[in-house]
């Protein structure tokens, strides 16, 4: 595993890849010259052809042989730059050859058919690389072939140059690149640094700490404002966390504390039988009490830990709430209230499961007893929506402020908490009631206003279409909106 930094990395791939660029267009650069210079000095080997045969064949000259070859030593003359010339006729005879091809053998080299174009070859003569054409022409009326060559010194001088030039400016160049970026990639990958520095200062003493967030409008603002976010999110839930603990903590003293001290005042003394049983039937009570919000507390620790993930089964809401009624009807009995079940005259299919639905459903009502006087009404409705089954609490109660509205599905809130303590609530009822309809894919809304009552709609996704007809399982959960 490499432990380079980022910014050595990136200068290090600039480098190369810059590298490996200038490497291909020097290469390109190099066989474009090369081609170019061969593609001249093949031209200029094919007019030397044209300018010797016009030379030749000038009209009126009836020199002889050797006069003939007098003139082509004067016109080579002429032009030093291209001395190696040779010209013989059809028989093999040599009409002119020069001086520096004299005491040679040019290798066996072929010639185009007359009136075709010549044919060039690369052939080397005592070691030198030459560009030979080789091409027949008439010289009065005779066939002759003319070989013409230059040296490729020059070509080969060009090229050697430019490859010095290459391989001398690559590296300087990779080295000015892999500087050059080394500087910008540590300009660039400096609030990365703060970043690191900052984010290694926020301690659970300092989480409302935040990241500078630098105005630049590229991925490094976007990280920062995402991390900032982040943290934002763990400081929310890390205050939630201290704010449960110190409210669990806070109700299960009262519940103790009072069980202790009962207990306590019942063993200073004998007391009698009627006493002893007072004192036992206040501990039991307690204890229960206890016992519900520990239940509570630990169904909400394992939903937060994702354990508590129930196993749905199509379930009639209907007959959930017939076989519930008796005993709903008897919980509002017993604060002289009226309960009112309504809408239940077909079947209501959802994916759900019972216990859970029941506990919803109970905990609703107890809510809505809790919170409403006798003489008064507590009603549960079932209805369906286009897509969703709909259950309805509603009562005639107190209602709940506006200012409180935000709140109540948080744990440990009460809305009025002097009557809810006295009514045995903690606070934890609409947080399970919405940790239970979030688990069935559904939706739970409150409407409520001061002095008119409450209505709390729950909407669970339904096993069935509109007409009835049974729905495919396996819906996507969707999201809970209080």
């Amino acid at each position: 595993m490499s432990t380079w930094s980022i910014r050595v990395r990136l200068t290090a791939w600039f480098a190369a890849v810059l590298g490996v660029v200038l490497t291909l267009i020097a290469a390109a650069i190099w066989v474009e010259l090369r081609e170019s210079f061969a593609h001249a000095i093949d031209q200029a080997l094919a007019d030397r052809v044209v300018a010797i045969g016009q030379f030749l064949n000038q009209p009126g000259s009836q020199e002889s042989f050797e006069e003939l070859r007098d003139d082509l030593r004067e016109y080579v003359a002429l032009d030093p730059g291209w001395n190696l010339i040779r010209i013989t006729d059809a028989a093999g005879h040599l009409l002119y050859c020069s001086p520096a091809l004299e005491s040679r053998t040019l290798p066996e080299v072929t010639a185009a058919e007359p009136g075709r174009p010549p044919l060039y070859h690369d052939v080397t003569l005592r070691g030198r690389p030459l560009r030979l054409v080789a091409a027949r022409i008439d010289v009065r009326g005779q066939p002759h072939l003319v070989q013409v060559a230059v040296p490729m010194t020059v070509l080969d001088d060009a090229l050697a140059g430019f490859r010095r030039s290459t391989l001398l400016l690559i590296p300087i160049g990779m080295l000015a690149a892999a500087l050059g970026g080394y500087w910008i990639s540590r300009r660039a990958l400096g609030p990365v640094g703060r970043i690191t520095a900052t984010a290694r200062a926020i301690t659970a003493a300092q989480l409302s700490r935040r990241l500078d967030v630098p105005p630049t409008g590229d991925e490094l603002q976007r990280l920062s404002e995402t991390l900032n976010e982040m943290l934002d999110r763990l400081e929310a839930a890390f205050r939630e966390t201290i704010r449960f603990t110190a409210d669990a903590s806070h109700e299960l003293r009262t519940p103790i504390s009072l069980i202790r001290t009962s207990a306590e005042v019942a063993l200073r003394r004998m007391r009698s039988a009627e006493e002893y049983r007072s004192t036992l039937e206040t501990i039991l009570r307690e204890a229960e009490r206890t016992s519900v919000l520990v239940q509570d507390l630990l169904t909400l620790a394992r939903a937060d830990a994702g354990v508590d993930s129930p196993q749905r089964d199509t379930l009639d809401l209907r007959q959930l709430l017939l076989d519930m009624e008796p005993s709903l009807r008897a919980l509002c009995a017993r604060h002289d209230l009226e309960f009112r079940l309504e809408g239940h005259q077909e079947p209501r299919l959802v994916l759900g499961q019972r216990a859970a639905v029941a506990r919803l459903v109970l905990i609703l009502v107890n809510n809505a007893v809790a919170y409403t006087s006798a003489p008064g009404v507590v009603s549960v409705s079932l209805d369906r929506s286009e897509e969703d089954a709909v259950i309805e609490v509603g009562d005639t109660g107190m209602g709940i402020g506006a200012e409180d509205l935000p709140h109540v599905f948080d744990r440990f809130y009460r809305a009025d908490k002097a009557r809810s303590r006295d009514s045995g609530g903690a606070g934890l009822g609409l947080s399970i009631a919405k940790l239970i309809v979030e688990q069935h894919g559904g939706r739970i809304r409150i409407a409520s206003e001061p002095g008119r009552g409450c209505r709390v709609r729950v909407d669970l996704p339904s096993a069935q279409g509109p007409d009835g007809a049974g729905r495919p399982s396996g819906r996507r959960a969707r999201g809970t909106a209080a």
